[in-house]
C-alpha cells in the first residue's frame, strides 16, 4: 500500500540525488532508494518523511521539486540539523550503495569472501586510481 504521494516521492528522489550527486547514474537507482523507505516506513514515518517535504517546499516558498540545483543544495543545507534530512540522509546511504546494480557503475564487483577474498582477486587493479 502506498504512503507517500506523488509530491512527495518524486520530492524524496530528488533531495536524494542532491544528497549523493552522480551525473551517471539513473533517477530509477535514487526512486528505488524511496521505493524502499516508503516499504520500511510505519505510518509515523511516512507521516512525518511527508511533512519534511512541506517543510522543504516552503523554504523558498516554491516547491523543492521546482528549485535549480543549487537552490535545492540551499534549501538542503538549512534543514541539515533536522531528523528528517538525517533519516532521508542515512537512508538514502543504505539503501544507494547497497544496491548490487549501482556497484558496477562504481567499479565494485561485489563481495569476495566467498571466493577467499580481494588479496589474490587484485584487489588493487582498480585503474583510475594514479599511479606515483
Amino acid at each position: 500500500m502506498a504512503k507517500f504521494d506523488d509530491h512527495t516521492r518524486k520530492s524524496l528522489v530528488q533531495m536524494c540525488r542532491q544528497l549523493y550527486p552522480h551525473d551517471f547514474l539513473g533517477d530509477v537507482y535514487y526512486a528505488k532508494v524511496v521505493e524502499t523507505i516508503e516499504g520500511e516506513a510505519d505510518d509515523g514515518r511516512a507521516k512525518r518523511l511527508a511533512e519534511g517535504v512541506k517543510t522543504l517546499d516552503g523554504v523558498y516558498s516554491i516547491p523543492f521539486l521546482d528549485l535549480s540545483n543549487g537552490y535545492k543544495l540551499e534549501a538542503l543545507k538549512s534543514i541539515e540539523k533536522s531528523p528528517f534530512f538525517e533519516d532521508v540522509r542515512s537512508a538514502t546511504v543504505r539503501h544507494l550503495y547497497n544496491n548490487p546494480l549501482v556497484w558496477r557503475y562504481f567499479g565494485y564487483e561485489g563481495p569476495s569472501a566467498h571466493l577467499g577474498g580481494y588479496i589474490h582477486r587484485g584487489f588493487d587493479d582498480i585503474s583510475w586510481i594514479p599511479e606515483d
